[in-house]
């Protein structure tokens, strides 16, 4: 296993990234949410888990105003997209995977669902969708007409829940709602709970694997 720190820049935008190689085809690009980093639990263990199966893993490493949250759904995706393509072409133009894994935590959910799933290029690759905002009605109706393959989890004490959530099940799309958590997907003052919480969630992961 090999970990390289690079950063890729434009004319006018410049992000950073970490690739954590382990020589196999298949990659999975990782969006983390504006306070919630990599080396939170969730984030933490999906790595982990990625790297269990010989998975090779990008964090993408941006940083935003909350005053983002501010602007449209569309809005937001641009301004992240800007980012996030810089790593994408920088990845992919120089190795040669074979399949592709998405995980986006939180705001890391809006860019994912709003551009990459609606690119052909990314049309077989599976989506992990970790609290994703879905009280925004643009990234709910989106998401009504996603046909990827994937897992879909949130808290049902989750500001961004919605009973309605259930409608996004399909075939391909998995939805695993998670009883008394919340954005961070924990169970408040319940670290086993917690601690199950998590497991859930990377036995649902581990199943698309």
């Amino acid at each position: 296993m090999h970990v390289d720190q690079k950063s890729v820049s434009s004319q006018t935008h410049r992000i950073t990234y970490t690739h954590i190689k382990t020589r196999d085809p298949r990659i999975c690009f990782m969006f983390s949410g504006l306070g919630y980093t990599y080396e939170k639990p969730l984030l933490y263990y999906v790595t982990m888990l990625m790297l269990k199966h010989g998975i090779d893993v990008v964090q993408i490493h941006y940083a935003y105003s909350k005053e983002l949250m501010t602007k449209s759904t569309d809005e937001i995706a641009d301004v992240m997209m800007q980012d996030i393509d810089l790593v994408l072409q920088d990845v992919l133009s120089h190795s040669d995977y074979k399949n592709i894994i998405f995980a986006g935590k939180s705001i890391g959910t809006i860019p994912l669902i709003q551009r990459v799933m609606k690119d052909e290029v990314y049309k077989d690759a599976v989506m992990l969708l970790l609290t994703p905002l879905l009280t925004r009605t643009e990234l709910f109706e989106s998401l009504l007409e996603n046909t990827h393959k994937g897992l879909l989890v949130i808290g049902a004490r989750d500001h961004y829940y919605t009973e309605e959530v259930y409608q996004l099940k399909t075939n391909t799309m998995n939805i695993e709602v998670i009883e008394n958590a919340d954005h961070s997907l924990d169970v408040l003052y319940t670290p086993t709970e917690s601690l199950k919480a998590l497991e859930t969630v990377l036995n649902g992961i581990e199943k698309l694997l």
